[in-house]
C-alpha cells in the first residue's frame, strides 16, 4: 500500500501561497485556478485514499502555482519597466525643453 504523501501535498500548498502573494490570482488567473483547482483534487483523493492520484494532483498543482507565480512576477517585473521607460521619456522630454527654452551659451 502506498503512504500518504502529505509532504508532497504541502508543498503544493505552499506553492499556492505564494503564488497568492506573488498577485498570481490576479495577473495569471488561468495557471492559478487550474493550480486550485488540481490541489482541490488532491485533497479529495487523499480523503478517499487514493494516494497516487492524490501525489499526482498535487504534483501538479505545484508546478501550476510556481508557474502562476514565475507569469505573475514576470508581469511585475514587465510593469515596473514600462513605467521607468515612461519616467525616463518624461525626464528626457524636460531636458529638451530646458535647453531649448536656456539661454545659449557663447
Amino acid at each position: 500500500m502506498t503512504k500518504p504523501p502529505t509532504e508532497t501535498l504541502a508543498n503544493a500548498e505552499i506553492g499556492l501561497r505564494s503564488a497568492t502573494e506573488a498577485r498570481a490570482p490576479e495577473l495569471a488567473p488561468m495557471d492559478f485556478r487550474s493550480a486550485k483547482q488540481k490541489l482541490d483534487s488532491a485533497k479529495q483523493a487523499m480523503a478517499a485514499s487514493r494516494y497516487e492520484e492524490a501525489r499526482r494532483f498535487a504534483e501538479s498543482a505545484q508546478v501550476d502555482a510556481e508557474l502562476a507565480q514565475a507569469k505573475a512576477e514576470t508581469e511585475i517585473m514587465v510593469q515596473a519597466a514600462e513605467e521607468l521607460r515612461r519616467s525616463v521619456g518624461a525626464i528626457r522630454t524636460e531636458a529638451e525643453r530646458a535647453s531649448r527654452n536656456s539661454p545659449a551659451k557663447e
